[in-house]
């Protein structure tokens, strides 16, 4: 069956006019007096307002004195950055007016952590209200990552605000769901300010945009394919004039206007309902007959594939996902408990024979695929957040992604040293390295690693253990069979590093169960050795002090 696409954006812009707290936060920037000032409004919103800059600032502005600056050294917007993208171009503008500002601003917006804030901006002072909103966004991030639930997402509404960055900083923020989504930037056709850079510039819009003009006519879009060419259109239709827009009129007109999308509009149009309703956008404000055709087309190509992406998007919900990774951990659990007479559930995964062992081995391959697959994601995402060492995961996360580790990653081994390889810790998985170092940071952080232990660990808390093991035994094997002397070296470090978890309880008595390769290694390294060697690993475990260690 055909699926029937519509445009979102209509309604959304039909829902954006309708609502108090646009106008109000014009209001309060009418209001202010100062660079920036608090104010409550009538329905008790908390709104962080910039003025708009002074009109030689703004001229200078207007004449092309302030181009795009790399980010490379400008610590006051240093909280931008990911890992994806380290480096970005801003207007210099931006950067300028910013840094004027000091810490007191930044004090200011820490105060307000934990509550709703709005904040706004006119012309220039939209700059401000962007890069103040950033921060505050990284700053939640921050709180969040250690565990914070009190914390509040700012609102970021702008009014002409031209465009800030460029494609490096568009993408910065899009990678942040919750960032990208708390900007309104709302534009009319005759402010010359909003739409001083377009479609000629490497300037690149994020947010959505609310386009608006005199009569009430307003849009939404949020792609932009579209912003671009409709802020084009409105800079041709401007003249040189260089004075701050008020919106003050053309807010009352979008209250007072009913947008209308009846039968007969659509039907003089004879689109399908997506053509239709982007068309009908554009006529609102007054852009359709400056919009080419082939921008319209690419305008609804870009749109049908925003909908299909987020359809499969809508599968992937994290906090969802995590939920139901619990269920593959707890069947990896099951496997582990009912594994022990086979010498433990690494030795049974790895040496599965019989066709029961082989079904029960596919089955956990299964799970461990679907956990592999959804960590490695998760881990992929925290990483580019610029976050604070020691707070790349919310505690519930990293919790889990220890869980994960623990029991997933030594079938991983089992799987690298069945194949024949060797040195499986050169060749980790970089998903397993950053959740243990985001661990043991957070460890570090929490003083929980002062905490001395008296009982043995239900899980092993090194996932690499058994690539230890795997180790020891190549070289046994290959120091029995003449090979170098550096492998003494190297089994006597394991045996210190044997005693050390032993002393710290921090491996699970299932190593030493019968069979496993651990027993294995010690009876071959045993034999090697003879009756008269001596060490501190060898005396504990021909003393059988390893069968109470629990």
């Amino acid at each position: 069956m055909r699926q029937i696409m519509f445009n979102s954006e209509v309604e959304l812009g039909k829902f954006l006019g309708s609502i108090g707290v646009i106008p109000e936060a014009y209001q309060a920037i009418s209001e202010t007096t100062l660079a920036y000032e608090l104010h409550t409004t009538p329905s008790g919103n908390t709104v962080l307002a910039f003025t708009s800059c002074s009109p030689d600032y703004t001229t200078r502005f207007l004449t092309g004195e302030f181009d795009l600056v790399p980010s490379e050294n400008l610590q006051v917007v240093d909280f931008i950055s990911t890992k994806v993208n380290s480096s970005f171009f801003i207007n210099e503008a931006a950067v300028e007016l910013f840094q004027q500002l000091g810490d007191d601003l930044k004090e200011l917006e820490n105060k307000h952590i934990n509550s709703s804030l709005i904040i706004t901006g006119s012309g220039l002072g939209g700059y401000l209200a962007i890069l103040s909103t950033l921060r505050l966004h990284h700053a939640i991030d921050v709180e969040e990552s250690n565990g914070s639930k009190k914390t509040k997402r700012p609102i970021c509404i702008t009014f002409g605000s031209p465009l800030i960055g460029d494609k490096a900083f568009k993408s910065a923020i899009d990678e942040r769901p919750l960032w990208k989504s708390s900007f309104l930037n709302v534009v009319a056709r005759k402010d010359p300010i909003a739409s001083f850079f377009s479609t000629e510039t490497r300037y690149k819009p994020f947010g959505t945009f609310l386009f608006c003009v005199e009569s009430g006519g307003h849009a939404a879009f949020e792609d932009q394919d579209s912003i671009l060419p409709v802020l084009e259109a409105m800079k041709s239709s401007n003249d040189d004039n260089s004075q701050v827009y008020d919106y003050t009129n053309v807010l009352s007109s979008i209250r007072r206007k009913v947008l209308y999308r009846g039968v007969s509009e659509l039907g003089e149009f004879n689109l399908n309902p997506l053509r239709a309703g982007i068309t009908l956008q554009l006529k609102e404000v007054d852009v359709l007959s400056d919009i080419t055709n082939d921008e319209i087309e690419k305008m609804e190509k870009k749109q049908k594939d925003i909908i299909k992406r987020k359809s499969a998007m809508n599968a992937y919900d994290p906090t969802k996902k995590l939920n139901d990774m619990k269920i593959s951990l707890t069947y990896m659990e099951w496997y582990m408990k009912t594994r022990k007479s086979e010498g433990g559930y690494y030795d049974s995964y790895k040496n599965a024979t019989s066709t029961s062992d082989i079904e029960k081995q596919q089955l956990m391959t299964k799970h461990q695929r679907i956990l592999n697959q959804y960590w490695k994601k998760v881990v992929e995402e925290k990483d580019i957040m610029p976050q604070k060492e020691g707070a790349k995961l919310r505690k519930r996360w990293l919790f889990g992604g220890t869980n994960y580790r623990r029991i997933v990653e030594p079938l991983d081994i089992a799987e690298h040293y069945k194949k024949g390889n060797t040195n499986y810790i050169k060749n980790r998985p970089d998903h397993y390295k950053l959740l243990e170092k985001w661990s043991d940071e957070d460890k570090k952080d929490s003083k929980t690693s002062e905490v001395t232990r008296h009982k043995a660990a239900s899980l092993t808390e090194d996932s690499c253990f058994w690539a230890h093991v795997e180790e020891a035994l190549i070289s046994l094997k290959d120091l029995v069979n003449g090979g170098s002397t550096d492998n003494e070296e190297k089994l006597k470090e394991f045996e210190s590093y044997m005693m050390s978890a032993i002393n710290n309880y921090s491996v699970s008595p299932d190593i030493f169960l019968e069979g496993s390769s651990l027993m294995k290694w010690w009876n071959g390294y045993k034999a090697h050795k003879g009756t008269g060697y001596a060490s501190e690993f060898a005396e504990y475990m021909n003393n059988g002090s390893y069968r109470s260690y629990q």
